[in-house]
């Protein structure tokens, strides 16, 4: 009987050390996959808008292997998502002392820094990245740290880092398109309208490209080329804010007049339409394809209609209004504009066609321009700006 007993208490007893103690794992267990795996989750759940689900699986991660800079990496975005940037920055820096040659990692604590406004400690992170060997995203990295630089008013570090990136991967049609908008911003056409020939080449023709190339034909002073793609945008995206914005532009544009010093005569411009290529894409010769239509018609209403006729007159023609003279607001909503998440100063002035520096000084901004969501932006001077 009592050697029954005493079977019964060494079962028991086996019983209890066979069991996993509490923050104990087997030894086929494999924490780091675990933790990886676990991060992987939590960054999907995070891009699901899931966030509870997405910080479970990180602690858990963080659990597994405390010293995965992975773990680290994917809270400290975690953290940047929800607005908390003094965990995202420790996150970001534990990270990178794990990793200190991890080139993604230093790509993504540049963004951060540049977003939270340290622009050269941004600029350190970026050139860590661009400098690491075996790093395949170069092109990205280059074109953050021209984000960075244009939101801090550094147009001509902007345009060069864009540069960069295209050496890197010269088909990037969000790199081509955001030089083009720069070339746009700093006046010089020609190169904005051979990015832009570029960027038609990769990606389709889309009323942000239209816009583009409407701004681009103004400021070469070709005024028909101009209306050529504003009526192709109209026929393409009539319900996009762009076509909405160009037809309440062209009504403070002044009308044309035809100057003449012999006998009252409309004049057509025959403009041909060059064949396209079978190798080349549609896409990239739309938009030259619909200005050579829409001069077509142009000329034919000419053809119908008589000219204003100014005799013997030297050229006073006034000038198009700048982008900077007062807008003229039908609406109480038009004086201003409400930040959105993603906008920044510089989107801002080419959408509503008022100068970078004009903006900042109707609106007290700091040089650099920084601007909070929700934050109530003035489009006119200070004394139309009402309560």
């Amino acid at each position: 009987m009592r050697i029954l007993i005493v079977l019964s208490l060494m079962i028991a007893l086996t019983g209890c050390v066979s069991e996993t103690q509490p923050g104990a794992f087997s030894s086929d267990f494999d924490q780091q996959e675990a933790a990886k795996t676990r991060v992987s989750l939590g960054l999907t759940y995070l891009k699901n808008g899931n966030y509870s689900q997405a910080k479970q699986n990180l602690d858990k991660a963080l659990a597994f292997a405390p010293r995965l800079a992975e773990t680290h990496y994917g809270l400290a975005y975690y953290y940047q998502v929800v607005g908390e940037s003094e965990r995202a920055d420790e996150s970001y820096q534990t990270a990178m002392s794990l990793a200190p040659r991890d080139a993604n990692i230093a790509n993504s604590y540049g963004a951060f820094l540049c977003q939270d406004g340290r622009y050269d400690e941004a600029k350190r992170f970026f050139m860590q990245a661009v400098n690491a060997k075996q790093y395949a995203n170069s092109a990205e990295t280059y074109e953050n740290m021209a984000l960075c630089a244009q939101s801090q008013g550094e147009g001509e570090d902007a345009i060069e880092y864009l540069n960069s990136a295209l050496k890197h991967q010269p088909g990037r049609a969000k790199t081509l398109f955001i030089l083009t908008e720069m070339y746009v911003a700093t006046e010089q056409y020609g190169l904005a309208a051979e990015t832009l020939r570029r960027y038609e080449k990769v990606a389709r023709v889309s009323a942000d490209s239209l816009w583009m190339a409407i701004e681009i034909a103004k400021g070469q002073g070709d005024l028909r080329a101009a209306n050529g793609y504003g009526d192709m945008l109209l026929r393409m995206y009539p319900n996009s804010p762009l076509a909405r914005l160009y037809i309440e532009r062209q009504k403070t544009v002044p009308q044309p007049v035809v100057k003449v010093k012999s006998k009252p005569q409309s004049q057509v411009v025959s403009v041909s339409t060059p064949e396209i290529a079978a190798e080349q894409e549609p896409e990239a010769h739309a938009t030259e394809a619909a200005v050579a239509e829409s001069n077509q018609a142009e000329s034919t209403q000419s053809e119908a209609s008589e000219p204003i006729v100014v005799a013997e007159e030297p050229e006073t023609d006034e000038p198009v209004a700048e982008a900077e003279q007062v807008i003229q607001a039908d609406e109480a909503d038009s004086l201003f504009h409400i930040v959105q998440p993603k906008e920044n100063l510089y989107r801002l002035s080419l959408k509503y066609n008022i100068k970078l520096n004009t903006l900042k000084e109707w609106n007290n901004l700091d040089k650099n321009g920084s601007i909070n969501v929700g934050m109530k932006l003035w489009l006119v001077p200070p004394a139309q700006q009402t309560n």
